[in-house]
């Protein structure tokens, strides 16, 4: 991870524990919102106005919360909007690498080896693991979100003419139903598996694994 901006250790997937031995992740450090007029979104600062090939996305193949972002602007026709950029599919020991492997890319964009030096770019002093999916600005060169579900409302809703306004992902009928379902099946199905597969004790383990299962068969 980095320590005030500097690589100081491997990678590894557990990011922090509770009294438990329960997984904890962290929490996004890079919250803001692109809107139509670059007016402030729900978190973090303004200045961030809708532009065809202003942004920037770097998303990881593996990554089941970058890959939500990938869909979203392939629903939403942003493909010759926002530009990509795909890592590696194996975890170095300095995170998210850019490379040749098939389907991966080169940074073209900020000439980075680890998707780590993105984050320095945006924060000199950053503390933290390197996520993705990250938004990235060309114009301020800066990171506008690594908040995979906030990065999802925005190609919906905030890059309004430039997207299909026909598709509509957050219907506003539907949306504090789609909020209270999201509500409970973060924790015990989306995060859940990651806290089954990263407990570090029996009991977290197999608290996390009885969520998973008993969100799958209430959705079923």
């Amino acid at each position: 991870m980095l320590l005030n901006g500097k690589w100081t250790a491997e990678w590894h997937p557990v990011q922090a524990k509770d009294e438990k031995g329960g997984f904890v992740r962290q929490t996004s450090s890079f919250r803001n919102w692109v809107t139509p007029d670059g007016s402030a979104g729900p978190t973090g600062a303004g200045g961030f106005a809708a532009e065809a090939g202003r942004y920037h996305l770097y998303v990881a193949l593996i990554c089941p919360w970058a890959s939500r972002t990938l869909i979203g602007r392939k629903l939403k026709k942003l493909d010759d909007v926002i530009s990509l950029s795909v890592v590696e599919p194996a975890l170095t020991d300095q995170g998210w690498r850019f490379g040749d492997y098939p389907g991966s890319d080169r940074d073209e964009l900020n000439r980075a080896t680890y998707v780590h030096e993105i984050y320095t770019r945006a924060d000199p002093a950053f503390t933290g693991r390197a996520t993705v999916p990250v938004l990235w600005d060309k114009q301020r060169g800066t990171i506008v979100s690594n908040e995979s579900a906030d990065i999802l409302r925005m190609l919906n809703g905030g890059f309004g003419a430039l997207a299909d306004e026909t598709v509509d992902l957050y219907p506003a009928h539907l949306r504090d139903a789609i909020d209270a379902l999201n509500a409970r099946i973060y924790p015990s199905l989306n995060n859940g598996v990651y806290r089954a597969g990263f407990g570090t004790t029996q009991v977290a383990y197999e608290e996390a694994v009885a969520d998973v299962f008993a969100m799958l068969d209430e959705l079923e």
